[in-house]
Parts: C-alpha cells; sequence; structure tokens
C-alpha cells in the first residue's frame, strides 16, 4: 500500500518512513562509495549486509542496477520497497514543481521578469537541469565567506573572515528588512533561504535568524550545510526545529568519503529520512557543476593537456564541452550552474544586494549567474528602495518600448522556417509564426541584426508588407516573453541610494 508522507509527517506512519528511510541510506551509499558499487556487483547481499544496511539489495536491484533498468522486462517483480520508495520521490517532485509554480512575486513585471529567466534557462542548460531550478525570490548569506572551503565551491566562496551577529540592532534591521520584501514580493517572499557563498552552521546565531524568517515571511527556510558533524547536537536541535515549524527538507552536503561515514555513523536513517545528501565527494570534475572553482580548475587541466581532460571534457572555444555532445546534437558548451534564484542575493555583513539569475557558467559570468542590478544599503528603509528599483518598470519592463534596441541573445540562431522563423540554441527550438512568412523572415533578420528599435522594426514591416504595427509589437511581446531577446546585462547597474560607508 502507497501512503503519502512527505507533506504531512504529523500523521505518518512510523514503520513506512522507517523502510523508505532505509532504502534511501542504502541509494546513499550507492551514490557515494565507489568500492560499495564495485562489491555489489560481485556479491550484492555481502555488500550490503558488510555495511549494516538493513534492506536487501536484491529487492532494491531495480533501483541501482542499470542493466536491470534496461532490460524493460515488465514480468520483472518490483518490490514492495521499490514501489514505496519511488512513490516518495515523486512526492518530493511534485513539491518543487509546486514551488516553481507558485513562486510568483505579486508585482506584475516582476513576476513576467522571472517566468523569462525559467524558460531562458530551459533554453540555455536543457530541461533536465533547469527543471531543477526552483527560481526562488531571495537568498540572504549571514556571514562573509565560508570556513569549508570546497575545491569545487561552484560560486568561488572566500574564506570565512566575518558573520552578522544577532544583536539587538540587526535584530531590527532582519526583521524589517523581511517585512519590506514581503511588501514588496508579496506571499512568495517565504521561497527563499539564508545561505549562499557561505555554509549557515558558520553563523552561530543561525536559528535564530531563521526563526524571525518563519515568524514575518511564514515558513523556516531549508538549510544546506556541509558541516553536520561540527556539532552535531546542534545539528540535531536545527533538524528537530526546522520540522516543528513546518521546514519541508534539508540538506546535508557531502564533501569526503570520510564525511559520509561519518554522517552515517552520527544519525539514523529515520533523523535523515527528510535530509538530503548531496554527494559531492567524486573526485571528477564532470561530477561537479562547471562553475566557479569547479570551472577554474578544469580549464587548468585542460589548458596543460592539449585541450583534454581524463574525464571526458576538452576545451572548446574558451569554454568546456564534454567529448561527443556537439557531434549528436545533445549541446554544445557545456557548463551548468548551481545558482538557484532569480531574485535577489543580499549579504548581510557587506549590506549589498544584487539582482541575479542563473545561467551557465562563462568567462563573462563564472560563477554561473548573471547581476543584472546592485546596490548597498544601512538601514531597511534603503533596502525597500533598493528592491523597488530593482523591480521597476524601468528595471524590468513588461513589455518592448519604441526606443529599445532589439537583438537576438548571442548563444541563439535564427532561420526562416515555413510560415515563420525558428529560434534554436543547443536544447531548444522555437518557432514563430503570425505575420506571414515573408514579414516574419524581414523580423527575425533585423532583429538577429541586433542595430534596430522596436519603432524601426515595426516601420519596415508596414512599409514592406503592410503589417500592423499592432500585429508587430505583439510578436516582439511574444518573443520577449519567451527569452529570445537579447536582456544580458553589459554590466550590472548599480542602484541608489548612494550611502556613506559602512564602518
Amino acid at each position: 500500500m502507497i501512503k503519502p508522507i512527505y507533506r504531512d509527517r504529523s500523521t505518518a506512519d512510523p514503520e513506512y518512513v522507517s523502510e523508505i528511510a532505509h532504502v534511501k541510506r542504502f541509494l546513499e551509499r550507492w551514490q557515494g562509495d565507489e568500492a560499495f558499487r564495485a562489491d555489489l556487483a560481485l556479491d550484492a547481499r555481502q555488500a550490503a549486509e558488510s555495511r549494516g544496511l538493513r534492506c536487501d539489495a536484491e529487492s532494491l536491484r531495480p533501483l541501482w542496477d542499470a542493466s536491470h533498468a534496461a532490460s524493460k522486462d515488465m514480468s520483472l517483480p518490483v518490490s514492495r520497497e521499490v514501489t514505496r520508495y519511488r512513490a516518495f520521490i515523486t512526492e518530493k517532485l511534485e513539491h518543487r514543481d509546486e514551488l516553481r509554480r507558485t513562486g510568483n512575486p505579486t508585482l506584475h513585471n516582476f513576476n513576467l521578469w522571472r517566468l523569462r529567466q525559467m524558460v531562458r534557462t530551459t533554453s540555455q542548460l536543457g530541461h533536465t537541469r533547469a527543471h531543477g531550478i526552483v527560481h526562488p525570490i531571495s537568498a540572504f548569506e549571514l556571514s562573509r565567506g565560508c570556513s569549508v572551503g570546497c575545491w569545487f565551491c561552484g560560486v568561488s566562496a572566500p574564506r570565512l573572515d566575518d558573520v552578522f551577529p544577532y544583536t539587538d540592532h540587526n535584530r531590527g534591521l532582519w526583521r524589517d528588512m523581511l517585512a519590506a520584501l514581503r511588501a514588496r514580493v508579496g506571499p512568495a517572499a517565504w521561497q527563499g533561504f539564508c545561505y549562499w557563498a557561505t555554509d549557515p552552521i558558520d553563523n552561530p546565531d543561525y536559528e535564530k535568524f531563521c526563526c524571525d524568517f518563519h515568524d514575518i515571511l511564514g515558513y523556516f527556510p531549508q538549510t544546506t550545510t556541509a558541516l553536520p558533524l561540527r556539532d552535531v547536537a546542534r545539528t540535531r536541535r536545527l533538524l528537530a526545529l526546522s520540522e516543528e515549524r513546518g521546514c519541508m527538507l534539508n540538506r546535508f552536503s557531502i564533501v569526503t568519503n570520510k564525511n559520509l561515514d561519518g554522517v552515517h555513523e552520527t544519525f539514523t536513517a529515520e533523523e535523515l529520512a527528510f535530509v538530503e545528501l548531496v554527494m559531492q565527494n567524486s573526485k571528477k570534475t564532470t561530477s561537479k557543476a562547471l562553475t566557479g572553482r569547479a570551472r577554474e580548475r578544469a580549464l587548468r587541466e585542460a589548458a596543460k593537456n592539449d585541450g583534454r581532460l581524463d574525464d571526458g571534457l576538452r576545451l572548446h572555444d574558451g569554454g568546456l564541452q564534454l567529448e561527443g555532445l556537439r557531434e549528436t546534437g545533445a549541446a554544445g558548451v557545456d557548463t551548468s550552474t548551481v545558482a538557484c534564484i532569480s531574485g535577489f542575493l543580499t549579504n548581510m555583513v557587506d549590506r549589498t544586494v544584487k539582482l541575479v539569475s542563473p545561467c551557465p557558467a562563462s568567462d563573462r559570468w563564472p560563477l554561473g549567474y548573471r547581476v543584472h542590478a546592485q546596490g548597498r544599503f544601512d538601514t531597511a528603509e534603503q533596502f525597500a528602495e533598493l528592491i523597488a528599483e530593482m523591480t521597476s518598470q524601468d528595471s524590468m519592463p513588461a513589455q518592448v518600448r519604441a526606443g529599445d534596441v532589439l537583438s537576438l541573445r548571442p548563444d541563439l540562431r535564427c532561420a526562416p522556417v515555413e510560415g515563420g522563423i525558428e529560434v534554436t540554441s543547443p536544447w531548444l527550438r522555437q518557432r514563430f509564426r503570425g505575420l506571414g512568412p515573408e514579414a516574419m523572415a524581414l523580423l527575425g533578420a533585423q532583429v538577429a541584426e541586433g542595430r534596430h528599435t522596436v519603432a524601426d522594426i515595426a516601420l519596415a514591416l508596414e512599409a514592406r508588407h503592410g503589417t500592423a504595427m499592432s500585429e508587430t509589437l505583439h510578436m516582439l511581446n511574444k518573443m520577449l516573453s519567451l527569452a529570445v531577446l537579447d536582456d544580458e546585462p553589459a554590466v550590472a547597474a548599480e542602484a541608489s541610494p548612494e550611502i556613506a560607508e559602512i564602518p
């Protein structure tokens, strides 16, 4: 019997949860332990028993044996454990998809901007990668830097050198800023978290800030930490507090094999039933998102080895590409991102706020996110002014404007097709029709040239093909909404207000 357990945990059957938790633990060991995978191929049951795993490895074979999955033999039995675990994963994915759908800012033009970033990331990263990005509205850094120092850090976090303490003054600033965020964004403001190029555990007052986040925005933010073993009692208290306040998910980043062993020895499977272990302990470059320090390392290695890496990467046009992908048409330059927000990245120590959105890492955006605007604040009122300016109609236009010079995104190609034009990326084809083939071909050509204003394009189509200006504007707005028009900031705008240097 299948039972939903992810959302309403208070009524979940403990034995049912325990069964899923132990399947999850088996798969964590399979994913994070190369020696375990090798032993499974020799004697699956012995491999599991020798590591103290409670599951029957044979009954879980559909989850870990690729040959079993590839056989597509419908007569092969599927155990109860496999069926229940798959249902559990489906629940989690449905929750993720719901977050994407419901994270809409109340502000109309901000909502349209967020939706454009979602379409663009699909075009630039492919559906599978892009669909895992939820695009929440905000991330707050409660320290400057990170004490962990992972070589593959996707956002190149500097070493920890300061934290934002929970003083009376800082508590007031924090709570007022959260209230300002909710006033500007609406209910979706709760879709945020309190880390970025930081580890939450580095701030000794992290839990207090999260409780304020819950009080003001109505949700206790998820935690991702690479330091679950630094203070085990604190970690357990944090998980209990998070569960008590209704948080759906927390994550431990596993950066070494020793780290995985320690987590499994310290916490029971049931304690971590709703905690994801993010396996970062592989030494292969291709197992990392090629952004930040992982990208820097891969570029250095490729440059020393005739553009090649041992794990299948090749230096190509200043970027990185997986061997064979261009030939199969699956992708071009294969970089990725660990960034997930389309909204505000705020550092409470430096008093900075940036409007950011995910993108593939590149020389222009090596950390895997664009910076559309940025500014500094000293008070909650100044923070409110900054985010209002960043989300204004001028900064986030909902429609094309007569004087806008339009161009195609540089990673796209535009070509005429029957009845219209086709705009393609390595991952996505988008077709536009509706003005007649000749008018569409002219519109596509002028946008691709990148030097014509909206008014110029509308006048040209009217003069040459009799296309009503309203129809041209409608088509250009459609292209805007589907993120084929270039809106990449050349330089991140400095938003006002101007303030004095913070002591």
